[in-house]
C-alpha cells in the first residue's frame, strides 16, 4: 500500500482519495482522475482509492472509525500516517434521494461530519461526490425515481443534505456535482451520448461516465475547465469535447447551490447495494470487490489504460 510523505502539503501537490462503492470502483476512477490531473495540473497528484460493494456511508465509518477493526480505510485517514488534500465520499447509489426522514438517509447523513471529523485529522477536505440518476430511473422504486430527471434530482438535494451535515459543524461541506455532468449530457444530447454514460444495466457508469465524473472532479477542486486539458487516447476526439463541456458546464454555469473552494468560500480550517432481504451486494454485482485501490505516477496514456420497497421505509436498494 502506497504511504504518503507529510510533504503532499506542498501548495502545488495534491493527495486525493476515493472512498465509495462499485460506482467508483467501476474503471478505476482513481486512475481516470488521476490521468487529468497530471494532464492539466501543476504538481504532484497522487490517488488512492477504498471502495468495497455496495457500501454505505455507515459501513465506511464503521470501517473507518474502528469499529471493524484496523480495515484499509481507517488505515488511509487514521493509522497509517497517511496526509491527505481531498477525500471524496460517494454513497449508496440510491439512499441520497430517499426521504430525509427516513432511516436510510439520516444514517447515511449522520455519518458524513463523523467521517469528515477523520479526514480533518488526516489534514484533508471532505468532497461529497453527488452520483448520477440511473438511465431510466429505478425499477425497484419506480414511484419514487420513475425517470432519469427525478432520481437526479432527489439525489442531488440528498447530497446538498450532507454537505450541510458537515458545515454545520464548523467545516464547509464540498460538493463535485458529477451527476450535474450527467445532467447535461441529459438536457443537451442531440447525438445519443447520454446512454452511452452507462453500462448495460443502466446505472453503473461506462468509461466515458467515469471520464466525465473525473473532470468534475478536477474541476471541483481546482477551478480549471477540464476542456484546457488534454483527452486521454483511445477517446473520440467528439466524446471527448462532449464530455469536457458537460463537466464545465456542471460546475462553472449549472450548479449555483454548490460554493466551491476556488470562490474563496470558507474552508473550515480554523481551528451489491442491497435490495431489501438480500444479503449485502454491489451497486451493481458487475464489479469485484477491491478494499484500495492506489495510483500515484504515470501519465494519461499509462493511467488510462482502463480506459480502452420502499417508499418512505419501505424502498429498496440494489
Amino acid at each position: 500500500m502506497l504511504l504518503l510523505a507529510a510533504t503532499i502539503a506542498l501548495a502545488d501537490d495534491r493527495a486525493l482519495l476515493f472512498v465509495g462503492n462499485s460506482y467508483t470502483q467501476s474503471n478505476n476512477l482513481e486512475q481516470v482522475a488521476l490521468a487529468v490531473f497530471e494532464a492539466g495540473a501543476e504538481g504532484e497528484t497522487i490517488t488512492r482509492r477504498n471502495a468495497t460493494p455496495g457500501y454505505t456511508l455507515p459501513q465506511h465509518l464503521a470501517d473507518a472509525d474502528g469499529t471493524n477493526g484496523d480495515k484499509p480505510l481507517r488505515q488511509s485517514l487514521v493509522t497509517g500516517g497517511d496526509t491527505w488534500t481531498w477525500v471524496f465520499l460517494q454513497d449508496q447509489s440510491q439512499i441520497p434521494g430517499f426521504a430525509m426522514d427516513g432511516a436510510e438517509y439520516q444514517a447515511s447523513e449522520a455519518s458524513v461530519p463523523l467521517l469528515d471529523e477523520l479526514v480533518a485529522g488526516a489534514g484533508g477536505q471532505t468532497v461529497l461526490l453527488q452520483t448520477w440518476g440511473r438511465r431510466d430511473g429505478d425499477v425497484l422504486n419506480p414511484d419514487l425515481y420513475p425517470d432519469y430527471p427525478t432520481m437526479q434530482a432527489l439525489l442531488a438535494d440528498g447530497y446538498t443534505g450532507y454537505a450541510a451535515a458537515i458545515t454545520a459543524e464548523g467545516r464547509t461541506g464540498w460538493i463535485a456535482p458529477a451527476g450535474y455532468g450527467f445532467r447535461h449530457v441529459y438536457q443537451t444530447d442531440s447525438a445519443g451520448l447520454f446512454p452511452r454514460l452507462y453500462i448495460e444495466d443502466g446505472s453503473h457508469p461506462s468509461a466515458l461516465g467515469t471520464y466525465l465524473v473525473a473532470c468534475v472532479v478536477y474541476a471541483t477542486v481546482t477551478g480549471d475547465r477540464c476542456s484546457d486539458v488534454a483527452p486521454p487516447g483511445g477517446l473520440a476526439t467528439a466524446d471527448a469535447e462532449a464530455l469536457q463541456a458537460a463537466a464545465d458546464a456542471a460546475v462553472f454555469d449549472e450548479s449555483p447551490d454548490i460554493v466551491y473552494p476556488w470562490t474563496g468560500g470558507d474552508t473550515g480550517t480554523d481551528d451489491t447495494d442491497t435490495a431489501e432481504g438480500d444479503s449485502a451486494a454491489d451497486d451493481d454485482e458487475a464489479s469485484t470487490s477491491s478494499d484500495c485501490g492506489c495510483a500515484a505516477g504515470g501519465k494519461a496514456a499509462s493511467a488510462l489504460g482502463v480506459f480502452f420497497a420502499v417508499a418512505l421505509g419501505r424502498r429498496r436498494r440494489v
